[in-house]
């Protein structure tokens, strides 16, 4: 009974846009916090009794409570199912995406005229196919008498995958986002069946994308509207051309009412997180078109002109090289990346190494870098200090790229045990310095500090001015 109604009566966002009267939304109402009831005593049960939720499903079959039970073990708390239920509920939960799309088919064929009875006749095979409850829903989504109704039911496959992202599928799209409350959740299911399962969602949702309409241009644009469509484009296994060009008109039409909302968008917050969503998928279509494996998920990192240090900074170290596999032969992102290793902290001289193969001057890059590294790099001692060991903890050290390292960083690095200053650095001080005591006495004055544009002072121009007697130099330009 609950399930047939949340299925004809339309959401009250729906009900906003018909300019339906008080009585649809004082009845959506009602069943509103009917339902919560309902659901709420049935998420209970289901959290108390977890090995029994295969059986609870198997004794709820056919009856009211089969629908509530199977959404609340997927949506609700799908990490406490044992993986083969998991996978079973889930793939059901897809196949009903099918009835969307006829649902769309016939509404279509009503608003371009045919009567319902044409309808009717024309999926008279399809229909066959269907229980009653079905059939009676598909009828009546023929008999909508306002044009508004009409034209959710064409967009019925849209709406579908909207709702699953955001309720039932969001745990499921996001594994590790998941909390019971306010702890992380162990999952049941292993990483590749949820990546599986998340692959199998998207293409789901890509079959939505004919049935996609822009909304009025005087509508504003929640979330909602756009998030099952960064979650298609992180999961689906390839982006083809096809499919680009399906998603470019939304994020468009998304972009312009936003914008031309903006002064009138109601949550600040929940503008932030559409600009965030339609970045998101903006990245990911701008990125060269790779397939991916069933084991992982796609990273947005975007164009190469465009991603930044800090971007792949935050990736894995696989994801990484996936995206420099996609963007062979460019050394921007390699040098991008090889910079990268300064900010995301967890990088080693093998990851340095094997960015290095990719490019084409591997001999001089580190050197160019360095060189430049308040322009390339930035950001604070942290990421200086970083950028010192790394350098400094390969196997050989040329010593014009110890003399481009920033002087504060590089004296402070240690060598083997800690104990002692670098090698590399000791050598190159004392090959500038010599025996000259004045040059030793004017160098330990040298304005270097650890913060500051004059942490970026290189080591070679402090020595050589200490050793010649010349005035400080000042600090690299920002750009």
């Amino acid at each position: 009974m609950f399930e047939a109604a949340r299925d004809v009566l339309p959401t009250v966002p729906d009900i906003e846009e018909t300019g339906e009267g008080e009585a649809d939304r004082d009845n959506w109402e009602r069943f509103k916090q009917a339902y919560e009831a309902w659901t709420s005593m049935w998420r209970q049960v289901l959290a108390e009794h977890p090995r029994r939720h295969r059986e609870l499903v198997a004794w709820a079959a056919g009856t009211d409570a089969e629908r509530v039970i199977c959404e609340e073990l997927l949506g609700g708390l799908p990490w406490a199912v044992e993986s083969a239920l998991l996978a079973e509920l889930a793939r059901a939960d897809l196949e009903r995406f099918s009835f969307q799309v006829l649902t769309a088919q016939g509404c279509r064929m009503r608003r371009d005229g045919s009567d319902e009875q044409q309808v009717l006749d024309h999926f008279a095979a399809d229909l066959s196919a269907l229980t009653d409850e079905e059939q009676m829903h598909f009828r009546h989504s023929l008999n909508h008498r306002s044009a508004t109704l009409m034209d959710m039911g064409c967009r019925a496959p849209v709406s579908w995958v909207q709702r699953a992202a955001l309720g039932t599928w969001r745990h499921l799209l996001n594994p590790t986002q998941a909390r019971n409350g306010y702890t992380p959740v162990h999952w049941q299911a292993s990483t590749a069946l949820l990546n599986d399962l998340a692959a199998q969602f998207a293409r789901t949702a890509a079959r939505a994308m004919p049935y996609w309409e822009p909304q009025k241009p005087s509508w504003g644009i929640t979330p909602r509207e756009v998030t099952w469509v960064r979650s298609m484009v992180l999961h689906i296994p390839v982006i083809t051309e096809d499919l680009k060009a399906g998603i470019r008109p939304i994020v468009r039409d998304a972009r312009e009412r936003l914008n031309r909302h903006a002064g009138l968008h109601s949550r600040f917050d929940e503008r932030s997180e559409l600009q965030e969503i339609l970045s998101t998928i903006e990245r990911v279509l701008a990125d060269p078109p790779a397939a991916f494996g069933a084991d992982r998920g796609r990273t947005a990192l975007g164009a190469s002109d465009k991603v930044t240090v800090r971007d792949l900074g935050h990736v894995q170290t696989p994801v990484l090289n996936d995206y420099l596999d996609r963007h062979c032969g460019n050394d921007s992102p390699v040098e991008k990346a090889l910079l990268s290793c300064a900010a995301s902290g967890y990088r080693s001289s093998d990851d340095i190494d094997n960015m290095l193969r990719r490019h084409s001057t591997p001999d001089t890059v580190l050197l160019h870098l360095t060189e430049r590294l308040r322009t390339k790099l930035g950001g604070g001692p942290s990421w200086r200090e970083t950028w010192t060991q790394l350098v400094l903890g390969r196997e050989t050290v040329d010593l014009a790229l110890v003399r481009a390292l920033p002087a504060w960083s590089a004296l402070r690095a240690r060598g083997e045990g800690h104990a002692t200053a670098h090698p590399a650095v000791v050598t190159a001080v004392r090959e500038a310095l010599g025996t000259d005591q004045d040059a030793w006495d004017r160098f330990a004055t040298c304005p270097a500090t650890n913060s500051g544009p004059t942490a970026w002072l290189r080591l070679g121009d402090l020595l050589d001015a200490a050793a010649a007697g010349d005035p400080w130099p000042k600090p690299p330009s920002s750009r």
